[in-house]
């Protein structure tokens, strides 16, 4: 009975310890993302197409879930696993209008319940001509959600800290124009995230790194 006992105690420590740790690691993005400085002088190029995406983090949550979606099965990028987000549109102030705007449309966030936090460094897509700016921010726990099932084939919310974690980085090939390119990438699950948003994470664990 005390070995149980103990066993109990040692559990719900490390569980307190855990939280603890997301929490602190969560304070810590929050306030670089708020005080960096994003790159954002390749937005000018004229050559590229613009875009905006929301990076959310589920608030009071130990796992620090980011809301991922798996895009409808069409175009160029379809069923790749992104950020919410698009492309710029005129009535847009700037481009954090435009994650804010597009994140509500494809996944039905009413804007009360996120707030962006700051930018990280723009991402070009491998061969498509876009360009995409990220915002990273918070959503609050119990926020509706519902998918635009014209442009969002899944909504998955993946917990940030264990995606970053080494044992699920990896690479992947493939051929643009003639060249082999490789990409960064991370796994969680059965999910394979590549390309512009596997970089927006790297990102992220270079920020928390640091």
């Amino acid at each position: 009975m005390k070995h149980k006992f103990k066993k109990q105690l040692i559990k719900l420590f490390l569980q307190y310890l855990s939280k603890n740790l997301s929490l602190e690691k969560y304070k810590n993005l929050e306030n670089r993302i708020k005080n960096r400085t994003s790159e954002s002088k390749e937005l000018e190029n004229e050559n590229f197409m613009v875009a905006a995406v929301s990076i959310l983090i589920e608030k009071d949550n130990p796992e620090c879930p980011i809301y991922m979606i798996k895009r409808a099965n069409e175009g160029r990028h379809a069923l790749e696993w992104a950020f919410p987000g698009g492309k710029t549109e005129k009535n847009d102030i700037d481009l954090s209008a435009t994650a804010t705007r597009e994140t509500n449309e494809e996944i039905g966030a009413k804007i009360n319940d996120f707030t962006l936090w700051g930018k990280l460094d723009p991402v070009t897509t491998l061969g498509t001509g876009w360009i995409i700016q990220p915002y990273v921010g918070e959503i609050n726990k119990n926020s509706f959600i519902k998918k635009n099932s014209d442009e969002v084939e899944e909504i998955a919310k993946i917990p940030l800290f264990k995606l970053i974690d080494k044992k699920n980085n990896r690479y992947v090939s493939f051929t643009s124009d003639g060249k082999r390119i490789d990409s960064k990438a991370y796994a969680y699950e059965d999910k394979l995230i590549w390309g512009a948003s596997a970089r927006m994470i790297d990102q992220l664990s270079s920020i928390l790194r640091d």
